[in-house]
């Protein structure tokens, strides 16, 4: 059984690297596809919205049904769905067609996600459970990595073949869907457990510190999208030129990912609520501080900023799942995909923000918004609560062979 949910991990891990990747496509070739299809900016607007919809805020959809019916099919037909519509945008002839394609890769992108996120959770349950946090960093590190590599493959092949073959990449995908249906375990309902709660009595039993955490995840996750959507303008308003602008940005989302995979580790040893409320407290004067200083000292500050900010992403994960055990795909879409998505919906108040105040100061705002989500943290049960209050003490799903 060890080998198993190791072999497991990783696979899950793997897909989930091809399957962001996919999900990261779409914004370097916006400008193509709007030039092709001689779309309005008001127009090619709609797509990132769209995709994030679809993508993340569906999530809990996707969830109660992987939840319900304890089954892999989203697991091992999410990458193969984003794969086949994503890697195909590229033949779009017109909006709807852009936009059905862009729904039905997001659809694939989302469902992967709680699932998935469920499985590694039974799958270090049965194999290590005392490290469960260290785990789910590098299932998240694995998709932070993904989504970083997305724009380079798909711009590499668009610069070799041209737009319109942009379906060359649909290979990553297929093979990460063979790989997960050949040797990824179903989760499968025991007959002892059968007279378990339902999932709606789990969640109306941990409302309270669920949206605790789901509020500190929003508010984490509003603050890194911000600043990563508008660091380009700023670093443009403080004069650098576009490579060194992209390395910056390249370096924020990578010292985030690095924040991710530690942090579990860092949870098992010292505990995953002490280990978020500093996290996110830290970064706070650090990204401050950042947009206070200029030159290299400035984006030293922010990258290390974004390690900061991004340190408990799947440590709040692993919390969620800790609360409700019995509903694990549904409330890692909670805190995975609609926090994130909802938080992601907060980027434009930081462009009101910039009008009347300016770009600095508008940043400065939102690199305080994590000291709220540090708060929440706080307020969060402590772990030895959480270890034995949980409300589902006995899980619900097992490792079986099958489906």
């Amino acid at each position: 059984m060890k080998s198993d949910s190791k072999t497991t991990i990783i696979l899950l891990s793997v897909g989930h690297l091809v399957l962001d990747s996919y999900s990261s496509f779409l914004v370097p070739i916006l400008p193509l596809l709007a030039l092709k299809l001689n779309l309005t900016p008001a127009q090619a607007g709609w797509l990132i919205p769209t995709m994030m919809i679809s993508s993340s805020l569906m999530q809990p959809v996707y969830g109660i049904i992987a939840d319900r019916y304890f089954k892999r099919a989203f697991t091992v037909l999410g990458p193969l769905l984003a794969a086949v519509f994503i890697s195909s945008i590229g033949l779009a002839t017109s909006l709807p067609m852009l936009l059905a394609l862009t729904i039905a890769g997001g659809i694939g992108v989302g469902a992967f996600h709680p699932q998935s996120a469920a499985m590694a959770h039974r799958a270090v349950t049965e194999w290590k459970p005392e490290r469960q946090g260290t785990v789910m960093s590098v299932f998240s590190s694995a998709g932070t990595v993904g989504y970083a590599l997305g724009p380079l493959i798909i711009s590499t092949c668009v610069a070799w073949y041209g737009l319109e073959h942009s379906y060359y990449t649909i290979g990553f995908g297929i093979l990460a869907s063979a790989l997960l249906w050949m040797y990824c375990p179903a989760l499968e309902r025991k007959q002892r457990d059968a007279d378990a709660p339902p999932l709606s009595q789990l969640l109306k039993n941990a409302w309270v510190p669920l949206t605790i955490l789901y509020f500190a995840v929003v508010l984490r996750s509003a603050a890194s999208v911000s600043i990563q959507s508008y660091l380009p303008f700023w670093l443009q308003e403080h004069g650098l030129a576009l490579q060194q602008s992209s390395l910056i940005i390249t370096g924020f989302i990578f010292f985030g990912g690095i924040g991710g995979f530690f942090g579990g580790a860092l949870a098992d040893r010292f505990g995953a609520r002490r280990v978020s409320m500093i996290s996110v407290l830290l970064a706070s004067p650090v990204l401050v501080a950042g947009f206070f200083t200029s030159g290299w000292l400035s984006y030293t500050l922010i990258m290390f900023g974004g390690l900061c900010l991004n340190l408990p992403l799947p440590i709040s994960v692993v919390m969620a799942q800790r609360l409700v055990p019995g509903g694990a795909s549904t409330v890692s879409a909670l805190v995975m995909g609609f926090a994130w998505g909802l938080g992601a919906l907060m980027t434009p108040i930081t462009g009101k923000l910039s009008e009347p105040l300016g770009l600095t100061k508008a940043l400065l705002i939102v690199a305080l918004w994590p000291l709220a989500s540090a708060v929440l943290f706080w307020r969060f049960p402590k772990d030895e609560t959480v270890a034995r209050q949980s409300v589902d003490a006995a899980p619900r799903e097992a490792f079986a062979s099958g489906d």
